[in-house]
């Protein structure tokens, strides 16, 4: 293989990777600008971990009520009050038909099943901001996919560091 051949097929494949790399990041702040907000009450702990930074580890409360067969299934259904918090309807491997309900893909980690990431990161040095956050808040799309936007104080309000 002649060298501009090779230099040729190097910048394909780099044009391809950063092609898949934005339409990603497409995805996901479609998410974030569309998604349906979906408060979840937290189960929060509170560990810091010097190698990744200050972080607060998460649980859920749906996590607790998920039944011993949730591996079983693909979504839980949510049903969502008039605050947008959430609970508990039921599991399914479908997508539900009912408006009123919300589905969240179920996340494998750690050997636990959840409906949510396990971790929160923050900027050194603010996490009495967030130790006592209870809820969490979502962008869930219509495939299910939900990204954690932020976490929530008693009255429902975004907590934020005092520079952003």
């Amino acid at each position: 293989m002649s060298i501009t051949l090779q230099r040729r097929a190097i910048a394909a494949a780099l044009l391809l990777i950063l092609a898949a790399a934005g339409f990603a990041i497409w995805q996901f702040e479609q998410t974030l600008n569309t998604g349906r907000v979906v408060n979840i009450a937290l189960a929060p702990l509170d560990p810091r971990s010097i190698m990744q930074g200050d972080y607060m580890a998460l649980a859920y409360a749906i996590d607790r009520e998920l039944p011993e067969d949730a591996a079983q299934y693909k979504y839980a259904w949510l049903s969502i009050d008039a605050e947008q918090r959430a609970s508990l309807h039921s599991l399914s491997n479908n997508l539900p038909q009912d408006p009123q309900l919300v589905a969240v893909l179920l996340r494998w980690r750690d050997g636990i099943i959840s409906v949510g990431p396990n971790a929160f990161f923050f900027a050194e040095g603010t996490g009495a901001l967030y130790e006592q956050a209870p809820y969490g808040q979502f962008r869930v799309d219509a495939s299910g996919k939900a990204l954690l936007v932020g976490l929530l104080d008693e009255n429902l309000q975004l907590l934020r560091e005092n520079n952003r």
